[in-house]
Parts: structure tokens; C-alpha cells; sequence
């Protein structure tokens, strides 16, 4: 019997990829230990020489092509910005993430276990936030400062999703999985206040039933999941008063008066401001960091409230660089879809559907927040879309099992 002699190479390699583990894994928990592990993994990367993949990483995979050119045009945007230097350099490190996906792919090249162990990663941060949320909820701890950051966390319902998955995947452990699918979704209907997640889970809910059945039951699994999305929201006090909130929002929304101070208000005044910006500089925008400078003067002797970002992506990219930086945006989201269909004819269904779900989840999400922007829901869907998204060759597979 014959020992695998490990490499210096394979031995830093390994080392990275436990660091991702860990990135993941702190993604819910602390941004001090997203930054130091993250830069563990960033020197493991180095050290390991699968830099040397970065040329055919790149070419086989176009999501990096979309990702890098997106960065150089906000690059490019703070040299004619008009907000402080500090501030444009501030808002260009909020997106180097998207830099991370072609190191990500080249340091996990030919790993097959990565999205595995990536997702249980997540899910155990996930477990130590819901945990105390639970003890919150029950009145057994005070609130505190986990409790409360996660208030509004949307984000979290792609993990329901690939809970579910799992519960469908694994016969064994069916329910486990499911019992812990349940323990989510109470999380999510019941203790969050996240509007912007329940839309995310009708989305969610639709493109199971879509992807899970075939069409002559779909509309009996369609039927189910109405009933069951009705019976959630007549037991949940926190579904019905955000909604019943949204309504009045509504109703007390003046879009001619522009002075509102409610959540929904705020926003559509943001909007508004935005595509009046946009409208003066369509093609380049105004610079990397420039919504807060260009929308004060924009607001100047109105009652609109001041605000850094729209809390919508899209109006957010094509303020700061046009419609330019739109069309790479809406790439970067296409292009995980078209690979999602290349994947399930190589009959890999669950990375796929995977990769749907992460990418439909973050561009809901990205219509009602700047989740790009945000630290805590770029490193999980960024980096759930690269583990998801690579082909995973033959060879490849057969070396993993």
C-alpha cells in the first residue's frame, strides 16, 4: 500500500481551500473574520501557484470576463467622480469581491467537494445566528447585536432553498434535512422582518415547482404551494403587519411632494432622484462613489432625505457608470443562467438548480437593496454563484469518487 505523496503546491492549496471554509462560515458572523480569512485564503492562493491557472480559468469560465470589466469601468469611474477621493475608493473595495471569483475557481480547480463543503459552511454560521435568534425570539437572551444586524436579512432565504435540495438529495438523512428546512422557515415567516426575502421566497418557491415537477404536476404543486404561502401569511403577525405597513406606505406616498420619511417612501424618492440622474448622464454616469455628491445637489432646498445609494443595484450602477456598467451587470447575472442549461444537459441537475435559485434570489434582492454594495450578501451570493458555476470535467469527477 502505496502513501499519496502531498506536494508543497497541493499542500497550500489545501490550506486556501479551508480558509474559503472558514470565510464562509464567519460570512453571518463577523466582517473582522471575513476580512482575515479571506486574506489567509488570498495567501494560500499565492503560495500555492494555482495562480497559474488564472489565464485558462478565465477563458473557460466568462462569468470572471464580466466580473473584471465591471471593476476596471468602476476603476475608471473614480477618475471622474465628483464625491471625495476616500469616498469613490471606498465604494471601488466594495466590489473587489467580484475579483475573487477567477482566484476562487483556480485555488478549488478539481475539487468536485468544494460546493459541498462551501454550502455546509454557510449553513453552520447560519446555525449559530439562528440559534441565538431562537433564544432571542423566546425571550431567553436580550437582544443583542447579532439579533439585531440580521433583522433585515433577505439573503437568508437561499439557504432554505438548498436545505430542501438536500432533504430531496440525501434518502438517509431526509429528515434531518427537513426538520431543519421547517427550523428555517420558521426563522423566515415568523422572527425576520424582511420583505425583500419574502418576495425572494415566492420567487424561490415558483422555480422549484418548476424545476422539481414535471409540467402535468406542476399545477397541482402550484395549487399546494398557494395554499400553503396563503396559510403561512394568515398565521404569521409579522408577514401581515409588514405588508399591512407597505400598504399604508403606499397610500401615504406623494411622488409630487418627494418629502417622505417611511421605509417605502424613501426608496421610491431615491428612485426618482436616480433616473432624473440618469437622464443627464446616461452613458458613463457620474463616477465611482458619486450618488451621495450628485444627489445632495439634485435634492438641494427639497424635503428629500439624503441617502448614499438608491438601495437598488441597477440605478445604483447606472448612476455611478451609465447604462455601460448596467449592460456588464445584467451579463454577470445572464451568464450564470445560460451556464445553468449547459450544466443540466451534462446532466448535473442539482449544481444547476443550485445556480438558478442563487442567481434569481440575487437579483430580487438586488432590485430592492445595493446587495452587491453590502458586505454580508455580496460573500454569500458572489461566492455561492463560483463554487456553483464551474463544468466539472470527467476526469475530474472520477479522481473525486
Amino acid at each position: 500500500m502505496t502513501t499519496k505523496i502531498i506536494s508543497h503546491s497541493e499542500r497550500w492549496q489545501g490550506y486556501g481551500i479551508y480558509a474559503l471554509y472558514l470565510t464562509c462560515f464567519s460570512c453571518l458572523l463577523s466582517s473582522s473574520m471575513i476580512a482575515l480569512f479571506s486574506t489567509v485564503m488570498l495567501i494560500c492562493w499565492l503560495a500555492s501557484g494555482t495562480f497559474k491557472n488564472i489565464p485558462g480559468i478565465i477563458k473557460e469560465n466568462s462569468i470572471t470576463v464580466f466580473g473584471i470589466i465591471f471593476c476596471c469601468l468602476l476603476l475608471i469611474g473614480v477618475s471622474y467622480s465628483p464625491a471625495p477621493l476616500i469616498d469613490s475608493v471606498g465604494f471601488l473595495k466594495k466590489y473587489r469581491l467580484l475579483l475573487f471569483i477567477p482566484i476562487v475557481l483556480s485555488l478549488t480547480k478539481g475539487h468536485v467537494n468544494v460546493p459541498r463543503n462551501v454550502v455546509n459552511a454557510f449553513l453552520l454560521g447560519y446555525l449559530v445566528v439562528l440559534v441565538n435568534a431562537y433564544l432571542v425570539h423566546f425571550h431567553l437572551l436580550e437582544p443583542n447585536v447579532m439579533s439585531v444586524k440580521r433583522s433585515g436579512g433577505g439573503f437568508l432565504v437561499i439557504f432554505a432553498y438548498l436545505v430542501l435540495q438536500r432533504a430531496l438529495q440525501e434518502k438517509t438523512r431526509r429528515v434531518l434535512w427537513t426538520g431543519f428546512f421547517l427550523v428555517l422557515c420558521y426563522d423566515i415567516f415568523f422572527i425576520l422582518h424582511t420583505r425583500t426575502g419574502w418576495l425572494i421566497s415566492i420567487g424561490l418557491a415558483l422555480l422549484f415547482v418548476v424545476q422539481h415537477f414535471p409540467l402535468k404536476k406542476q399545477g397541482i404543486a402550484l395549487a399546494l404551494t398557494v395554499c400553503l404561502g396563503v396559510g403561512v401569511f394568515y398565521t404569521s403577525q409579522s408577514i401581515q403587519q409588514r405588508v399591512q405597513l407597505t400598504i399604508n406606505n403606499l397610500k401615504a406616498y406623494h411622488p409630487e411632494e418627494k418629502n417622505s420619511r417611511t421605509s417605502i417612501g424613501l426608496r421610491l424618492d431615491w428612485y426618482q432622484d436616480s433616473i432624473d440622474l440618469i437622464k443627464e448622464k446616461p452613458l458613463f454616469g457620474y463616477g465611482t462613489g458619486s450618488y451621495a455628491t450628485v444627489q445632495k445637489k439634485l435634492i438641494a432646498g427639497t424635503a428629500t432625505e439624503a441617502a448614499s445609494d438608491p438601495h437598488n443595484e441597477f440605478l445604483l450602477t447606472a448612476v455611478q457608470i451609465g447604462l455601460v456598467g448596467c449592460v456588464f451587470l445584467l451579463l454577470f447575472f445572464l451568464d450564470p443562467v445560460i451556464r445553468s442549461f449547459r450544466l443540466l444537459r451534462l446532466q448535473e441537475r442539482e449544481q444547476a438548480f443550485a445556480l438558478q435559485a442563487t442567481v434569481l434570489s440575487l437579483v430580487i434582492g438586488c432590485f430592492f437593496n445595493s446587495w452587491l454594495l453590502s458586505m454580508i450578501p455580496s460573500h454569500i451570493f458572489v461566492l455561492l454563484i463560483t463554487v456553483f458555476y464551474p463544468v466539472r470535467t470527467r476526469h475530474e469527477q472520477i479522481d473525486a469518487s
